[in-house]
């Protein structure tokens, strides 16, 4: 990932105040970097509304950010609303997943891929949360899977937060980064997903 100056050097799209470190400098100026390339305008400014939630002040589109590890990823739609998010693979995420994970989306893990798909749908329901204008979801019991489908890459969703309810298919891929090389692979076993610097990318 490139220093903080260089990157500071590209922004035109949001106005950098730094932060106590370097790492969370870095972050913050590569996830904008990316909106700004996704995007296209370089006149465009980023602002946020009254819940947090960003958007652009000249442009008709939806946006939505992330940053994970050491990478960052940002998606631009020109027509409907859409929710991005960026997660790097640590195996303890396991310990969390009761908080935001149903039994029945548990069951739905095949053995050896726990830890995996644990990371998997705790970034699809970030997404689904980046995707609704709603600040409060319960990722637990108003984003529910229902259905996991590994060679399309795709995970679909019912949305109870609203009604009627809506049904939500979430995007995702697995990438490996070693050194500067980035290669993209399908979701593997928690052992080999525990080996290198590994992200998993969902979007809608």
């Amino acid at each position: 990932m490139e220093t903080p100056e260089i990157l500071q050097a590209k922004l035109t799209i949001d106005t950098f105040i730094p932060f106590s470190t370097v790492k969370r400098n870095t972050h913050w100026l590569a996830a904008r970097i990316s909106l700004q390339e996704a995007v296209g305008n370089a006149s465009s400014k980023l602002v946020k509304n009254e819940d947090g939630k960003p958007f652009l002040t000249d442009e008709d589109g939806h946006i939505s950010i992330t940053h994970s590890g050491n990478m960052a990823a940002a998606i631009f739609n020109a027509e409907s609303s859409c929710g991005i998010d960026l997660e790097y693979f640590d195996h303890r995420i396991s310990r969390l997943g009761y908080k935001f994970t149903s039994d029945a989306e548990f069951a739905m893990f095949p053995p050896g891929y726990q830890t995996a798909c644990t990371c998997l749908l705790w970034s699809a329901k970030e997404s689904v949360f980046k995707y609704t204008p709603l600040p409060e979801v319960s990722f637990k019991e108003q984003i529910q899977l229902q259905a996991m489908d590994f060679e399309n890459q795709t995970l679909s969703f019912l949305f109870t937060r609203i009604f009627p309810y809506q049904t939500l298919k979430i995007y995702y891929r697995v990438y490996e980064v070693m050194g500067k090389d980035v290669f993209e692979t399908p979701l593997l076993s928690d052992m080999d997903m525990n080996t290198n610097e590994r992200y998993i990318l969902t979007w809608i």
